[in-house]
């Protein structure tokens, strides 16, 4: 069975976003999709899995001197990817110390 790829040079896609895949998305036998399990037809998959991988375009304001530091971080190209890997360390990092606090919270409850 061949695959012919589609161009997306109109698409971003930044390998830092996409998910990682495991057994369970990689097993399509006989061609088919699957997204949790449930299976859908090529077109669907493939809107699927390009709407994941989107980007979406925000204008914001940043101070120049935080825009400064990544560009001078990230050298000529990249600060953007760079700033964005930042705010999703940051997101990951806020959940890990949430977890982190419910437990604390769930040994102090069961110590008393």
């Amino acid at each position: 069975m061949s695959v012919k790829s589609k161009s997306t040079a109109n698409v971003w896609i930044d390998e830092d976003d996409a998910e990682e895949l495991t057994g369970e998305e990689l097993d399509h036998p006989e061609g088919r999709w699957l997204k949790g399990g449930e299976s859908m037809n090529s077109e669907q998959g493939q809107a699927a899995f390009r709407a994941h991988l989107r980007k979406k375009q925000v204008n914001m304001l940043i101070d120049p001197d935080v825009l400064d530091y990544f560009r001078q971080k990230a050298g000529q190209r990249g600060y953007q990817t760079l700033i964005n890997r930042t705010l999703r360390e940051s997101m990951e990092r806020e959940s890990l110390l949430d977890a982190v606090r419910k437990v604390v919270r769930e040994e102090l409850h069961h110590t008393d």
